[in-house]
């Protein structure tokens, strides 16, 4: 994430998010799944603004970016991620410090939902960073985690400065060194897709052994386009297309194109094809818009430090 100063206010980009590999192992006592998943940030962004209260209330205001129809309603703020986040995070300054401060956000979505790009994970960990930054980091780095794991799983990913290999339910989190910026066109189809109902598909169906996420860490290192499209992998891309049957097509679409690789992300619905540079994701994505598909994005992946715990 970006944070700049804005008066008394903190504005904060908060990025999407890919799983180029994505891999279960296991179901664990507590019904989450054990995952290992390499995750990596994307030049695709919600903003929040975030200030301080005089009072001790939580006041969320979201809405979607101008120029973006056909998105589902936003969760109100009581069911938002946010405001879970600044919950969690004002009970834990209050034990701590016997202060329950006073938060306002107002939060302008641009990543589609539903898709599984992790935005309401990456909004809820800028909320946290942000409100930690207006209170002079009352909370450590190791406090701030455990907040942001209590929240959700994928939030702890955010707080990092980098890609990064993501183990356990997704909060033991592993910085990765990327080799190079990879280009990329976001396919994001009408229909979404519930992460819950996905795991569930999947306990259904099975799976067989797990795959090694060795080779993609490798190649990703390196910056090996064409063994990073070698190597990507995402066991819930079968208990997905059994779920929206439509999502079979449109891999059929993206494997005729020509391109280094492709694949779905997280629980989908949003797929991603791999470009070999700039300009060729901008002429893919232009092309992929006239064929009506859905939601289209060109964008890159983040390799410079983008969040905030060290």
């Amino acid at each position: 994430m970006f944070i700049r100063q804005d008066g008394p206010n903190l504005e904060v980009l908060a990025p999407a998010k890919l799983n180029l590999f994505l891999e279960v192992t296991g179901k664990r006592s507590d019904g989450f799944h054990e995952l290992d998943m390499l995750m990596v940030p994307v030049a695709l962004f919600d903003t929040l603004k975030v200030s301080l209260l005089d009072n001790s209330d939580i006041q969320l205001l979201a809405r979607w970016a101008h120029g973006l129809p056909g998105h589902p309603e936003i969760p109100s703020a009581e069911d938002n991620l946010v405001h879970h986040a600044l919950c969690l995070f004002q009970e834990t300054v209050f034990k701590l410090k016997q202060q329950r401060p006073g938060l306002c956000v107002q939060l302008t979505k641009r990543i589609p939902a539903a898709a599984g790009l992790g935005g309401a994970s990456s909004d809820a960990a800028a909320a946290l960073v942000a409100a930690n930054q207006l209170l002079d980091t009352i909370l450590t780095t190791e406090q701030l985690l455990e907040v942001a794991a209590a929240v959700g799983s994928d939030v702890p990913f955010f707080l990092f400065r980098s890609p990064a290999r993501c183990q356990g339910r997704g909060e033991v989190v592993t910085p990765v060194t990327a080799g190079q910026r990879i280009p990329l066109v976001l396919v994001k189809p009408e229909q979404g897709l519930s992460t819950p109902a996905v795991f569930d598909r999947l306990a259904d169906i099975g799976w067989q052994a797990p795959h090694s996420i060795e080779p993609m860490l490798t190649a990703f290192e390196k910056g090996d386009l064409a063994c990073i499209a070698k190597s990507l992998h995402n066991r819930l891309l079968k208990p997905a297309v059994a779920l929206l049957p439509e999502l079979k097509e449109l891999s059929g679409q993206l494997a005729e194109l020509n391109m280094p690789g492709y694949q779905m992300t997280g629980s989908g619905s949003t797929f991603f094809v791999i470009c070999r540079h700039q300009n060729q994701a901008k002429k893919l994505a232009s092309r992929l818009r006239q064929m009506k598909l859905g939601t289209v994005i060109d964008t890159y992946t983040l390799n410079q430090p983008f969040g905030w715990a060290a």
